[in-house]
Parts: C-alpha cells; sequence; structure tokens
C-alpha cells in the first residue's frame, strides 16, 4: 500500500480588531483612565494590560472583584459602554501600519477572512465602517454574545462553525497575551502581532511572533496556508 502525506491547507485567517486592525489600544487606555477616576478607582497602565483582549462582562467582573465593587458587573459596563460611545469618536484613532496592505495580499491569494473581537458588535461596526473594510470579511464576530471571553476558545470556535470547518484550516492574528491563549485553546495556529501601543504583551504561546505585517509577505503566506 502506497502512503500518501496529507497537506495541511490554513486558508482562513481570523483577525483580531483591537491593536491588530485598528490602533486603539491608546484611546481605550484613555477611556479606561477617565472612567477609573470616574468610579474612584486607582487605575494603572499596568492593570489596564491585563484586560487587553477580554469582553466588556468578563472585564468588569474582573474589576469589580479586584476593587471589591458591590455595584452589579453589567451596571459598570453600561457606565463604560456610554463614555466610550462618545469619547471614541472625539480621539484620532488610525488603522495599524500594514494592515490594509495585509488584507489585500491575503484576498489576492484568495484566503477567507473574518473578524473576531472581544469589542461589543456597535463598536465593530463604527470602525469597520469608518474605515470601509467590512467587505473583506465574511464574518464580524463580537465576544459580547458569548458566555466566555479570551482566554478561552469559544470566539474563535463561534467563527470555525460559522464556516463549518474544523480548527486547523484557521490561522488567528493577536496582539494580546488573552488573545493568543484563547487561539492556542481553540488548537488554531497563531501569529502573534507585537504592537507597541498594546503594552509587554505576553505572546510566548504563539506559533511565531512578528513585530511588522511586512514580514507577512506573499512568501511568507504562502507558507503558512501550506
Amino acid at each position: 500500500m502506497i502512503k500518501t502525506n496529507r497537506i495541511l491547507i490554513r486558508d482562513h485567517f481570523i483577525f483580531d480588531m483591537d491593536g491588530v486592525l485598528i490602533d486603539s489600544e491608546p484611546a481605550h487606555q484613555q477611556i479606561f483612565k477617565k472612567v477609573f477616576e470616574e468610579l474612584n478607582l486607582d487605575f494603572s497602565v499596568a492593570y489596564h494590560h491585563t484586560l487587553v483582549g477580554m469582553a466588556a462582562v468578563p472585564m468588569w467582573e474582573k474589576i469589580r472583584s479586584d476593587f471589591h465593587i458591590q455595584t452589579d458587573a453589567r451596571e459598570l459596563m453600561n457606565f463604560h459602554k456610554e463614555f466610550m460611545y462618545v469619547a471614541i469618536k472625539e480621539l484620532d484613532i488610525q488603522l495599524v501600519p500594514g494592515a490594509l496592505e495585509l488584507l489585500e495580499r491575503l484576498e489576492a491569494q484568495q484566503i477567507k477572512l473574518s473578524l473576531a473581537s472581544s469589542s461589543a458588535e456597535k463598536l465593530i461596526h463604527y470602525f469597520v465602517d469608518k474605515f470601509q473594510i467590512g467587505s473583506k470579511f465574511d464574518f464580524l464576530v463580537s465576544g459580547e454574545s458569548l458566555q466566555r471571553s479570551k482566554p478561552f476558545p469559544d470566539i474563535f470556535l463561534k467563527v470555525a462553525e460559522l464556516y463549518n470547518l474544523q480548527s486547523n484550516r484557521f490561522v488567528v492574528i493577536e496582539d494580546s497575551n488573552n488573545g493568543v491563549r484563547a487561539a492556542k485553546a481553540a488548537q488554531m495556529q497563531c501569529i502573534g502581532f507585537k504592537n507597541s501601543n498594546s503594552g509587554q504583551q505576553d505572546l510566548s504561546l504563539a506559533d511565531q511572533v512578528i513585530s511588522s505585517f511586512s514580514q507577512l509577505d506573499h512568501q511568507k503566506i504562502k507558507q503558512l496556508v501550506g
């Protein structure tokens, strides 16, 4: 009997939004600082970095526990959201350098693209519309619709379910420790994107780490796809 080697094809890419496509983490940090001040909580950049990648309710459950707050997490989340939706439109937030060009390179190689973000659906659509990139994605998945947040794999497994494909067909690009852990828990290939604006995130669990999207040229993409 002749044995044949089965070639694994990874022809679907999943992008995180904040810190990967949209350079929004400094804006989120500014907004968090103001929200913490309104709630009379001590804010630190280091603490904020531990929240990067988390969906709203689990994030506020964590803050509520860490700071021994009696207020319900959903009430805190709604206060944060209302504040954020006003402030975010007044801040200068741009695409991450090279992100649009990477999307176009992947499109040219007929790779399927989706976005999976812990941000609220309203915020995802705001940025996607602002930068006119919605047509590039098959699916936009928000973590607010799921019970468990990153670092649990639910958001990435949801994308696989929408495609009706196995996890090993996907490559995830993430900038946070929570996101990388979620991708690996979903048994997906993961590229850690080192964005200095996301803080000193531990991306060591990623299959590879890059600091610029120019590193993912046509040849590198071909290798990733298999």
